[in-house]
């Protein structure tokens, strides 16, 4: 009977993780639009109006071309209804990603438009209002430009008592080239001291502030007495500063400006794609954008800047509140309470055999997630999880519980629940001061759960009911944080691995099914294994696309002058090409050169392209190197590039006499000085080299269109994929000598 008793609340326990894993989404979900708006509030329908006036058509608009002057001269209307009075600022912008050894130059025209007094310390509130070449941009960043129009329209009515300057960037997607040149050239810029930004990775989801200045703790001060519904992290901070994907904030970092940026990352699958429209922007999502940017303006319009502060770690908690602490006083009682809690499960002869089981059993959940995401990828290659990533994690927190359950199981044969309960509490907390040193922002979540557990485990001798109460709360704590972290997760990495979020998981599960964790028979064991074996075969079978979450499938034509060589190539994420296309093949699996990125390749007919040139104006020798100025004709493509191998001693590019210094910390790759849009012509660029060996190098046109040739490609691609994170482009590779 007590074993019957104890399978049943074990498969309770199962039961209400995956219940919890299946609806945590609803914690990071944005509230619906309201339906009335009232005076001074955010009106999200006269923003998103303003938005499709600004878009027209809805095409493409990268920067410097016609349909960006469209777009912008829309937008200039726009602001002159609101009764402001914006101005144009050209500037032609080259500068250097700290991240890689790449360049990136255009002509930029930025907008600028002010509030307030004309003097004073300066609130900057930014959005850029370009497009990639591969979608309308309505959310990257339509949301911004809606946004920072309302907001204005609003300060209209009851002026700021301190300036504020709205600034629509130009040029943000092809190098943050508008945000340079405002930080380096616009008179405006000395007076500004803090910046609220908008930013976008998809077209739903909350409104995060995901990236703050350092240190941080003004910043957050200004965005807890703001917010009316929290959704940030120092985990989010500390991510925005090593991941790949790049703001404008990181130009204005170097300012030292206070700073709050805000972006959605719901469904990545239309982002930097044609199906960025104006139609598929969540109104939800837009309202809490808007409102929250609207509370902070405010806020930080009436209070001035507070000086120095320390860095500070920080979490919502479902929407509701904030909680911030002082890094060094959190990671003090981080500390602490590990000290304590090994002192206690010392105690209780918790840290031998009891701490190693709870240590295999995360281990041994975290490597089976990990097995079964590479068999899934074995079976059905390729992200094939992103029109429906929910049942595919779900299998992944099935295989977790099962895993960690049945490890645990061999625990409760040879310790009792109150060592069972100091170990995995133990084991919580070495690996929440891992992960803080490895992300300090991680710390705040590694306090309060583990707090009331250690509460629970004090005062369980004199006061048992007291101590479950604490210790079931402790582990609701840790389950509700964990929880709404992984759907964060699971929405910046969509596309994948889907192990990534093994790790936390277990550890959110843990202390759950230390509680309910007994001898399992084997009856009970083999339905555990085959109801996770089921929810992975139903996660298998989940179609690639959607119509809200299109698959991404964009098509090039390559034509290669130094191999002599042409070819389609089809990115997709390696997934498997849609049926019918292997009588364009042969097709093969192949890295492009100087790129990690692999592709489709088939063999193409060698057809006729523009020729970019890079004509030689001037080599003068520097030092132990030389300088040499070039000037540049795109030949009728959008946009050009100057590439070099890996291992030529390229230290500098950029505009004559202003060239742009490769920052170390860029590695040792290929180097590219790239420009986009009509002020590439007779451009004149500067190339600093370290020696003066001749070097060979490759011109790179890219036109945003495909031959007629590939007409029958284009037919045959599947109505429910579209281009993504890159237009339908033609390529031609030249070779050159300096």
């Amino acid at each position: 009977m007590g074993q019957q008793q104890n399978m049943g609340r074990l498969l309770l326990a199962i039961g209400l993780l995956m219940l919890a894993f299946a609806v945590k989404g609803w914690l990071v979900a944005p509230p619906s639009a309201p339906v009335t708006v009232k005076a001074g509030q955010f009106d999200t329908g006269r923003a998103v109006a303003r938005l499709e006036r600004i878009l027209g058509d809805q095409r493409p608009h990268p920067v410097d071309t016609s349909a960006n002057d469209a777009v912008r001269n829309r937008l200039i209307g726009e602001l002159r209804a609101i009764g402001l009075r914006p101005e144009i600022r050209e500037a032609t912008d080259c500068r250097a990603n700290p991240r890689a050894r790449v360049v990136s130059c255009s002509h930029v025209r930025n907008v600028v438009a002010s509030i307030g007094p004309a003097a004073g310390p300066r609130l900057l509130l930014n959005a850029h209002y370009d497009s990639t070449p591969a979608g309308p941009g309505a959310a990257d960043d339509g949301i911004g430009v809606a946004t920072l129009l309302e907001v204005a329209g609003q300060l209209r009515a009851k002026p700021p008592v301190r300036p504020v300057t709205f600034l629509f960037n130009e040029g943000e997607e092809y190098g943050l080239n508008g945000a340079s040149a405002f930080a380096r050239h616009d008179p405006l810029a000395p007076s500004v001291d803090s910046l609220i930004n908008i930013e976008s990775r998809g077209v739903s989801g909350a409104a995060t502030m995901f990236e703050t200045n350092a240190p941080n703790g003004p910043a957050i001060a200004a965005y807890a007495r703001a917010t009316r519904r929290p959704n940030a992290n120092s985990i989010s901070t500390d991510m925005a500063a090593l991941i790949p994907n790049t703001t404008d904030v990181q130009v204005f970092k170097e300012k030292g400006w206070m700073t709050l940026s805000y972006a959605i990352i719901g469904n990545e699958t239309r982002y930097h794609s044609p199906g960025d429209t104006v139609a598929t922007l969540d109104r939800g999502s837009a309202a809490q954008m808007g409102s929250e940017v609207l509370a902070a303006t405010r806020a930080m319009v009436e209070a001035p800047r507070a000086e120095g502060g320390s860095r500070m770690v920080f979490t919502d908690i479902a929407g509701l509140f904030l909680i911030a602490l002082p890094l060094l006083f959190a990671a003090a009682l981080l500390a602490a309470l590990l000290l304590v809690t090994l002192f206690v499960a010392r105690q209780r002869n918790a840290l031998g055999r009891p701490l190693l089981t709870c240590a295999a059993a995360w281990t041994g959940a975290v490597a089976a997630a990990a097995l079964a995401a590479t068999l899934f990828n074995l079976i059905r290659p390729g992200a094939f999880w992103r029109a429906e990533p929910l049942p595919a994690y779900l299998a992944i927190y099935a295989v977790i519980i099962v895993v960690e359950t049945m490890i645990l199981a061999r625990l409760a044969l040879t310790a009792d629940l109150d060592r069972r309960r100091a170990a995995a509490w133990t084991l919580t907390l070495l690996l929440g001061v891992l992960a803080s040193v490895i992300l300090p922002g991680a710390t705040i979540y590694f306090l309060a759960a583990p707090g009331l557990a250690l509460a629970a485990l004090l005062i369980m001798p004199r006061s048992g009911r007291a101590g479950a109460t604490l210790i079931a709360a402790a582990a609701l704590v840790q389950l509700l944080m964990f929880a709404q972290l992984l759907a964060e997760i699971e929405m910046l990495l969509v596309d994948g691995p889907l192990w990534a979020v093994a790790p936390l998981a277990a550890l959110a599960t843990l202390p759950v099914l230390v509680e309910v964790a007994g001898p399992i028979d084997r009856r009970f064991g083999t339905l555990m294994v085959g109801a996770a074996a089921l929810v992975c075969v139903g996660a298998l079978s989940i179609p690639r696309t959607t119509p809200i979450r299109p698959g991404g499938l964009t098509l090039d034509y390559l034509r290669d002058d130094v191999e002599k060589r042409a070819d389609w190539s089809v990115s997709n994420g390696m997934t498997p090409l849609p049926a019918g296309w292997s009588r364009f093949g042969p097709w093969r699996k192949a890295e492009l050169r100087n790129s990690t990125s692999k592709r489709w390749l088939a063999k193409a007919p060698l057809l006729p392209l523009p020729t970019p040139r890079a004509q030689v104006s001037s080599i003068v020798p520097d030092g132990n190197g030389r300088r040499i100025t070039l000037i540049l004709h795109r030949g009728g493509f959008d946009t050009m590039g100057l590439r070099f191998a890996k291992g030529v001693a390229v230290t500098a590019m950029g505009l004559g006499g202003d060239a742009q210094v490769i920052p170390t910390a860029a590695g040792k790759g290929f180097s590219l000085l790239r420009c986009a849009g009509r002020g590439c012509d007779g451009l004149s660029v500067e190339l600093r080299f370290a020696d003066r060996r001749p070097v060979k190098g490759e011109l790179i046109g890219t036109a945003f269109a495909l031959p007629p040739e590939s007409a029958p490609l284009v037919a045959a691609r599947p109505a429910s994929h579209i281009p993504h994170y890159a237009p339908n482009s033609s390529v031609r590779i030249i070779p050159f000598t300096l």
